[in-house]
């Protein structure tokens, strides 16, 4: 893993630097201590007397200087007190290492930096920017279908903004609510995204692997191959559980929202071809990194992320996020993707809350994906509780590291039932779909990387005319397209409805990304 190129952030730093004013080691953006001091957030793992968990990154352009520094950085924490490294969160490959320890150890709090010059975070060998405090974030939950009431009002000064600079408030028409949404097995979403025998000849799809970082991946009976072998990984682990166990037995999923993932992904159902998978034959890699009530920490997820690089996965699919940005999770996605791994992830399911892409669908290093209704792309609706782009990177407290960034494409997420027995709508449910397509794409040797993915994924995409690009990206994948290398005779933004194009524009007035360009 490279050294990160400069962020925006870090950028703003030297500048000031340079013209002669003081220079601070520069924390994770949701780690980084305010005017009046540092407070933990509220969601920040704590541990006895006043320890707290946090994840250090360590500088380095190849693996032996990391690992040097990672000693270094050990010898050092092993001579403060209180203080405790975590073995098994130690990676050398991707160089970080996580710690317990009080806050002046780490040097997060002005009074350290300024006046005392104390903490590892002013070591010259650590990458203070990316020093980030453990904190616990959510799946991109389930939900129940609302009504067209669950559509925001608008506030008065927002109103006024859209009507000056946009064509108004954006209109509730083409988005879909719970009346537009009918209950379907998984092959109509399969047959929305033109990946059944009926649409295209499919690929054998054996040489493909996937994982699945959630609430865990259960040893079931549609995870058997044809000779009633589980395709389940041996090296599938545990990170919500101490000590990271892994093996087959040890990633069973007690909520039931990763065995939905896993299924539509792998499910093999020959009694019944309406709940089978996209990838049938594809080895399947658990990585449990949330508990069964949904919840992990940043660090169980970052461990979870790495796991998928070094098991050298093709997909990894995560159906979880926070509207928080995480210098852990972009970290260790970059490593994943250097290894390459292909990550696609949930945009989100509060477009009337948070609004924006989620973390980590934001990142660069992912695929970020909205939901839609279960229907073709010429007739599906932009489901009304899916994230938007483009983002305005300053609400999620990134610090301008997510600024601008949006959907790619958007697939069916809406009241589907998987061979898990479940029937979940989300954008957690449409993000395995389009790794599905994605596997796709990989065992026909179209797919390699993130990069390729992104390319192949987005220019075979069908448009969908009732939705807005902010809303859908690309459009809808087509795995007829992508296995054969056609591309549509429209475009996403061409072929939008009116209602569509005027929503899209108010999304990019609201967000405001247009005022807050990316620092090269």
């Amino acid at each position: 893993m490279t050294d990160r190129k400069q962020t925006r952030r870090e950028h703003l730093y030297s500048i000031g630097a340079g013209a002669g004013t003081l220079t601070l080691a520069s924390l994770a953006p949701t780690t980084e201590p305010g005017l009046l001091g540092w407070e933990p957030p509220a969601n920040a793992t704590s541990h006895s007397e006043d320890r707290w968990k946090w994840i250090v990154p360590v500088k380095g352009d190849d693996p032996e200087t990391r690992t040097q520094n990672l000693d270094a950085l050990e010898d050092e924490l092993s001579g403060e007190d209180n203080t405790a490294v975590l073995s098994n969160r130690r990676h050398d490959a991707a160089g970080t290492l996580t710690t317990l320890a009080p806050v002046d150890v780490i040097g997060a709090r002005n009074r350290d930096r300024w006046l005392a010059d104390q903490g590892i975070a002013t070591l010259d060998y650590i990458d203070a920017s990316g020093i980030e405090i453990n904190r616990t974030v959510t799946l991109a939950d389930p939900l129940t279908p609302e009504t067209s009431n669950a559509w925001s009002e608008f506030g008065t000064l927002e109103s006024v903004l859209l009507s000056t600079l946009a064509d108004g408030t954006p209109d509730s028409a083409g988005v879909a609510f719970d009346a537009d949404m009918s209950e379907d097995a998984l092959e109509a979403a399969r047959k929305a995204t033109a990946a059944t025998s009926a649409e295209t000849a499919l690929p054998d799809t054996s040489s493909v692997t996937v994982a699945v970082a959630d609430t865990g991946v259960s040893e079931e009976a549609w995870l058997d191959d044809a000779n009633g072998n589980t395709r389940l990984l041996p090296a599938s682990t545990n990170f919500v559980a101490d000590d990271d166990p892994s093996g087959i037995g040890e990633t069973a999923d007690g909520n039931g929202h990763g065995n939905w993932c896993a299924a539509c992904l792998a499910a093999r159902t020959p009694s019944d071809a309406t709940l089978e998978g996209y990838l049938p034959s594809a080895d399947v890699l658990g990585l449990k990194a949330l508990d069964d009530e949904g919840s992990g920490s940043l660090d169980d997820i970052a461990a979870a992320i790495r796991k998928a690089g070094d098991e050298g996965v093709d997909i990894l699919n995560l159906s979880l996020g926070s509207p928080k940005y995480s210098t852990a999770i972009d970290n260790a996605l970059e490593y994943a993707v250097e290894e390459g791994v292909v990550p696609i992830v949930a945009a989100g399911n509060d477009r009337q809350g948070t609004r924006w892409v989620a973390t980590p669908a934001s990142s660069d290093n992912s695929i970020a994906v909205g939901a839609t209704t279960v229907a073709p792309p010429e007739e599906a609706r932009s489901a009304y509780f899916s994230n938007v782009g483009p983002h305005n990177g300053i609400t999620d407290m990134s610090g301008g590291e997510t600024t601008g960034a949006a959907i790619d494409v958007a697939a069916p997420g809406c009241k589907i039932e998987s061979a898990s027995g479940d029937v979940l709508t989300g954008t957690s449910m449409a993000g395995p779909v389009v790794a599905g397509v994605a596997g796709l794409g990989v065992a026909d040797d179209r797919i390699t990387d993130l990069e390729s993915a992104r390319e192949e994924l987005t220019r075979t995409a069908e448009p969908i005319p009732r939705a807005a690009q902010e809303e859908v990206g690309a459009g809808m994948p087509s795995a007829a397209n992508l296995l054969s290398g056609a591309v549509p005779d429209q475009t996403q933004t061409e072929a939008e409805t009116a209602e569509a194009a005027t929503r899209g524009a108010a999304y990019q007035t609201m967000s405001g990304s247009w005022l807050f360009r990316q620092i090269d």
